[in-house]
């Protein structure tokens, strides 16, 4: 073979194998359901930097801010469109497409904290629970990410379950409104900033939104000096991917994509639960907020209240029965049932 017929095939060669590699490469718009400023968007862009760096470029996350693209209740349409190949999100925005997502993304007053519920993904079944939920509607299930117990901002002192009575509430809906609804609580939708300026106004008691560093954060303690950790509920917070796009992944990418999910999760335990400290001391000293948090005897009492509302819950759906009945296996095995 003559040296120009020899630098030919080197070329060709080389320009197919780039081909070839760029083929494996996966670009993947994937959006947040939380701001671009939250720490929870920062964390993702910093596990999606390190990911692509990982897999040599191979898997490239474009990260957009909720509501970049749609909004947080329609993600799942938008990734069947072919608008966005994945999100980081709360199975409970689409509680209302499929029962199974309510009561896989709230889990209420179940368990004490947050760490405990996520051992039932790792411990108890619930990630293969999840994985096969979200197969139904075309999605692969990466990961659970943490998120930290809520807290309610309210302008009365709420010390048991029986100062729900009467109490007028913003609620969002679902299972955590059943729960306070089945405590006695006066329910009523309407939106974050609405309820910021009702609970000043006095025409709401109390509200169910977030942590505590999103609620100061928010204002909601402007005028609400009180801060309590019922345990009323408790987010499950993901990362789903198109299951076309997860599966056109090699094994070893899928691998590295799952590994940084994981980190993704441990971090922000870490930098969730600072803020939430910082926000508390700020609160405290700053605001003149009280933190309550409920006692033993509270906390089996909503407890108890959580199956009645779950065995509501199962009735609607196979696949929410499934979960109920693998949660309450759990909380047996740890002895909270």
């Amino acid at each position: 073979m003559s040296f120009k017929s020899l630098l030919r095939c080197t070329i060709v060669g080389a320009v197919a194998l780039g081909a070839a590699t760029t083929a494996q490469a996966e670009a993947l718009k994937m959006q947040t359901f939380l701001g671009a400023k939250a720490s929870t968007t920062k964390a993702f862009e910093e596990m999606a930097a390190a990911l692509k760096a990982d897999t040599g470029g191979a898997v490239d996350i474009t990260v957009l801010p909720g509501k970049a693209v749609v909004g947080a209740t329609e993600t799942i349409d938008a990734i069947k469109n072919g608008l966005l190949d994945g999100q980081y999100t709360a199975p409970t925005y689409f509680a209302g497409k499929d029962p199974a997502m309510a009561v896989l993304g709230d889990t209420l007053s179940a368990y004490p904290d947050s760490a405990t519920r996520d051992r039932w993904f790792s411990e108890g079944g619930g990630l293969e629970l999840a994985r096969a939920l979200y197969a139904k509607h075309g999605l692969h299930f990466v990961c659970p990410i943490y998120w930290p117990p809520e807290q309610i901002p309210s302008t009365k002192p709420i010390n048991s379950v029986g100062d729900f009575k009467g109490l007028k509430m913003r609620a969002p809906g679902g299972t955590p409104s059943d729960l306070l609804s089945r405590a006695g609580a006066s329910l009523v939708k309407m939106g974050v900033g609405e309820s910021v300026t009702a609970m000043e106004t006095g025409v709401l008691d109390a509200t169910d939104l977030a942590n505590i560093g999103l609620n100061v954060a928010l204002g909601m303690h402007n005028k609400a000096k009180y801060s309590i950790l019922a345990r009323h509920s408790m987010a499950v917070t993901e990362m789903s991917v198109s299951k076309a796009k997860w599966d056109a992944l090699s094994d070893d990418h899928k691998a590295k994509f799952e590994a940084a999910c994981n980190s993704m999760s441990a971090k922000l335990k870490e930098t969730l639960s600072a803020e939430d400290e910082a926000a508390a001391m700020k609160a405290k000293n700053e605001l003149g907020v009280t933190f309550i948090e409920f006692g033993d005897k509270d906390a089996a009492a909503f407890r108890k209240m959580l199956t009645e509302v779950w065995k509501d819950w199962a009735a609607k759906s196979p696949d929410a029965a499934a979960i109920v009945h693998s949660h309450k296996a759990f909380m047996t095995k740890l002895g909270l049932l």
